[in-house]
């Protein structure tokens, strides 16, 4: 049976998944959501995952959700090459867990508040049932300002990716949690100030190819609502 993907590309770590299923030629049959009708709530799709979010795969029977998961298991399973979840070196291997984990706090979060805060603020798509105060959305991006410090200086340095000169799934993981501050016009002025990011970034989008624009066109659509509200 074809891999099942239940996904929105609203949502970063689907956007990843997606990415990767797509550059590791992984052949899949997509099962597209919308999150923002609430399809992750119903009855039908709780019984698939319990956990109410996406991505969710299945794989002849087997259900998986949690995107980092799922690409260890993709990886794992088709003997993807090494660099996408190293395991030829430990230290290598190492350093891409340290940066999956790290990003889900120090990324993740802060970029999502933001993201959403400012979203709820212009266009007026709710997502929190008390909407973040001033304070808290700059304190958010203080984070987000401290993390890309620390992906310039720590994990990417003198390297082309994470792990060397081959982009792994943190790279682009970590990337499409960035770019969630693109619909909201923060990633210039938080992320892309650092020339270093910068550069890392666009060397992703370039790897990814002709997809990054395609998957990215959801997400893009959101600027474009950002930036007409009055």
């Amino acid at each position: 049976m074809v891999l099942e993907l239940y996904y929105d590309l609203l949502s970063q770590p689907c956007r990843a998944l997606f990415f990767f299923l797509k550059c590791a030629d992984i052949e899949f049959e997509g099962k597209k959501m919308e999150l923002l009708k609430g399809e992750h709530l119903t009855p039908e799709f709780l019984k698939k995952n319990p956990f109410h979010k996406v991505p969710v795969i299945f794989d002849d029977g087997f259900g998986l959700s949690e995107s980092i998961a799922i690409m260890r298991y993709i990886a794992i399973k088709y003997n993807l090459a090494d660099h996408w979840f190293p395991r030829a070196d430990l230290r290598t291997q190492a350093r891409v867990e340290e940066f999956l984990n790290w990003q889900a706090s120090a990324v993740r979060a802060p970029c999502s508040l933001v993201f959403k805060a400012l979203m709820t603020d212009k266009v007026g798509i709710r997502f929190y049932s008390k909407q973040p105060t001033d304070e808290d959305i700059k304190a958010a991006k203080e984070e987000i300002s401290r993390a890309v410090t620390h992906i310039a200086d720590y994990f990417i340095q003198d390297k082309q990716f994470v792990a060397g000169d081959k982009m792994s799934a943190a790279d682009i993981v970590v990337v499409c949690e960035l770019y969630q501050l693109h619909p909201v016009d923060q990633l210039d002025s938080l992320v892309k100030c650092n020339p270093k990011v910068k550069a890392w970034m666009e060397r992703v989008a370039t790897t990814l190819g002709p997809e990054w624009k395609t998957v990215n066109a959801a997400i893009d659509s959101f600027r474009e609502k950002y930036m007409n509200a009055k």
